[in-house]
């Protein structure tokens, strides 16, 4: 992808926040329970992990405590317009953030709830029979940033092994691949 290209990351992650937000709407009160891709978690649980992750990112960037808050479409919308907010602030995404997991450039922060977003708004909606396909610029923003953490992810126990894909499988299969699920 060229520089000239590449998608503004604030897009990127509203964009990513819109489809996840689909998917998160979409949850019959009867399949919170269902189990994901993320074999630990069921889908309540992955709701609760992306609603921590946008608090977390949003606090990070804005240096606000964060808010900790049981996942529910409200609490995901309200996560999604303080990143945001946050990342609209001038200039936090090229400055150095100290965050509880060390100092990042903001716009990692950035990548970070952009991933999670796109990721686990896919495991969602693959638990609940939802559509599962992504916008293929943000699958390949992904793709590359997480290309380069996947390995460490790992060693984290962040990321199950990688799940092979065909040679010819789409960008968006080999991005599920590299962060272990099984398209």
């Amino acid at each position: 992808m060229t520089q000239q290209s590449r998608p503004n990351p604030i897009e990127a992650f509203e964009s990513a926040a819109k489809r996840a937000r689909q998917t998160v709407a979409g949850v019959k009160p009867n399949q919170w329970a269902s189990s994901t891709p993320c074999t630990e978690w069921n889908a309540q649980a992955v709701l609760d992990h992306m609603v921590g992750t946008l608090n977390f990112v949003a606090s990070s960037l804005s240096g606000t405590p964060s808010v900790q808050a049981k996942g529910s479409l409200q609490a995901f919308d309200v996560g999604v317009a303080a990143v945001s907010k946050a990342a609209r602030v001038p200039g936090v995404l090229e400055k150095t953030i100290k965050s509880p997991v060390g100092e990042m450039p903001g716009q990692v922060l950035l990548m970070i709830a952009i991933s999670d977003t796109l990721i686990h708004g896919w495991d969602l909606a693959k638990a609940t029979g939802q559509d599962i396909k992504l916008d293929t610029k943000n699958v390949e923003m992904v793709h590359g940033f997480m290309s380069m953490q996947a390995e460490a992810a790992r060693k984290r126990k962040a990321l199950g092994p990688e799940v092979k894909v065909p040679e010819n499988a789409s960008a968006q299969d080999k991005l599920m691949g590299m962060v272990g699920r099984k398209p």
